[in-house]
């Protein structure tokens, strides 16, 4: 359970390190969950237990700055699923109150991910997920309640971590 976390101002630094070697490192697929706004759960029980909030529901905290939080998926055998939401219990936690506990699984099938639906409302490049969809590209925009996330191969992993640029701090 649990996948490694890292910021992408963390990896932006590893990048400039590591130049050609950052993809041998950092090989497997990512999931990056966007800056935006955010309903942060204020304890374990909040986040396992508290019924989800509409987006746009209230006016949401928006952490300063561009930094996002990448999770890198783990390495996949066909059918194996990660499981995401808000509960502490996921693979992968997207601690927002908008966010269903188990909002949807990533499903590793045939080389490649399926998003397969659990709760709650979950979009594709805009497209709504009934049941299951896939296989997914690299650059998919994820959004599930006020949470906009996107799916990276390794390769664009590279190129996005090459690119970040911090704001100044103010």
């Amino acid at each position: 359970m649990g996948v490694p976390a890292y910021m992408l101002s963390i990896l932006h630094r590893q990048q400039l390190l590591l130049k050609e070697g950052f993809v041998t490192r950092y090989p497997l697929d990512w999931l990056i969950w966007e800056p935006g706004p955010w309903r942060p759960a204020r304890s374990v029980l909040e986040s396992n237990l508290e019924s989800t909030q509409l987006p746009g529901s209230e006016q949401p905290a928006r952490p300063t700055g561009e930094d996002a939080i990448c999770f890198q998926l783990k390495l996949p055998t066909d059918g194996d699923l990660l499981r995401v939401g808000r509960s502490t219990t996921n693979d992968i936690v997207i601690n927002d109150l908008t966010a269903s506990r188990e909002q949807f699984s990533l499903r590793w099938h045939e080389g490649a991910w399926m998003l397969e639906a659990a709760h709650g409302v979950v979009t594709v490049d805009g497209q709504p997920v009934e049941e299951q969809l896939g296989p997914l590209r690299s650059g998919a925009a994820i959004a599930l309640g006020d949470v906009r996330a996107t799916l990276l191969n390794a390769n664009d992993m590279t190129a996005r971590a090459a690119a970040f640029k911090a704001r100044p701090a103010r």
